[in-house]
């Protein structure tokens, strides 16, 4: 048995709520954590989990307004999907979810995941400190050797977690895979490295033509929590195409140095970056209604949500 967690709690406010936006948001990287003794993990995690069931996410979505979620396999499980069938059973058609499989996974496999409301599968090149692979994942080579085409037969996609000059170097055999990718964490730049860097602005290439999807989760670039250095990217990324960017937040904030965010405040920070409510629209409800085929959207002037 490991270490006692924290069951998380929401802080309720008024203020965040009445300064969120409304309607059919969809927060595209959300994670749940149950208690080990519901769902024992395969992995023993180096931080410390909280207890972060459905219920908190909703509390979450109460005070922030978000209406759909997308959950995102914990590495602490696996490829033991059974949290997550189990999450997505009871969220319903509000929630989608992005599962992990191995080389063997086969169609069968796939299809079943895909009735149970996963969209796609997670692939991990992100590395621990000592250069080891982060246990509980599974690596791109699965994808691009085993998996594409059986995603591809299924219309499920991939989802990435690089950083991004590893993502780069693999661009060409991610461009043969056929299927939609999306990449985690603003796509893993380096802040430090400017907007002028050869791998952001062929990031913002790749973006222009369409070939893949991004998730705007600004807690995992930001340095110190200092967005305002975040702001420039995210802004490029907003010009290069808009059609192909998500919202997200990784609630809750595992593994995050110093004070966490709140999915209120980064909505807010968003909606004070993105003021035209088009584009909002379309980064917040539109798009993921696509890629993960919720119900049809509303338009900007409708009620599905907008800043």
């Amino acid at each position: 048995m490991g270490p006692q967690r924290r069951r998380l709690r929401m802080p309720l406010t008024v203020s965040a709520r009445q300064s969120s936006p409304s309607g059919e948001i969809t927060d595209c990287h959300v994670h749940i954590f149950e208690a080990r003794s519901l769902f024992p993990m395969q992995v023993e995690p180096a931080y410390e989990p909280p207890v972060s069931p459905v219920s908190a996410l909703l509390d979450m979505a109460g005070v922030a307004g978000v209406s759909r979620f997308v959950l995102v396999q914990p590495t602490p499980y696996g490829d033991d999907l059974s949290l997550l069938q189990a999450s997505l059973a009871a969220l319903g058609p509000r929630a989608r979810g992005i599962g992990v499989a191995g080389h063997s996974a086969g169609t069968a496999d796939l299809a079943r995941m895909n009735e149970a409301g996963i969209a796609g599968l997670r692939f991990v090149e992100t590395r621990l400190a000592d250069g080891s692979r982060m246990p509980g994942t599974v690596p791109l080579d699965a994808l691009c050797d085993s998996l594409a085409p059986r995603l591809g037969e299924l219309g499920m996609h991939a989802e990435l977690w690089a950083p991004l000059p590893q993502t780069l170097s693999q661009w060409p055999r991610l461009e043969k895979a056929g299927i939609p990718i999306v990449l985690d964490h603003m796509a893993g730049f380096n802040p430090a490295a400017g907007r002028g860097h050869e791998d952001f602005q062929r990031l913002l290439a790749i973006l222009r033509e369409g070939m893949v999807w991004v998730k705007l989760a600004l807690c995992r670039r930001a340095v110190g929590a200092d967005y305002d250095v975040i702001q420039p990217f995210h802004d490029a990324m907003i010009e290069a195409n808009s059609d192909r960017l998500l919202w997200a937040s990784d609630f809750p904030f595992v593994r995050y140095p110093g004070t966490p965010p709140t999915v209120p405040g980064l909505l807010e920070r968003f909606c004070h970056w993105v003021t035209d409510e088009a584009v909002a629209h379309r980064i917040l409800v539109r798009n993921p209604a696509r890629l993960y085929r919720f119900g049809t959207a509303a338009g900007p002037s409708g009620h599905a949500g907008g800043c």
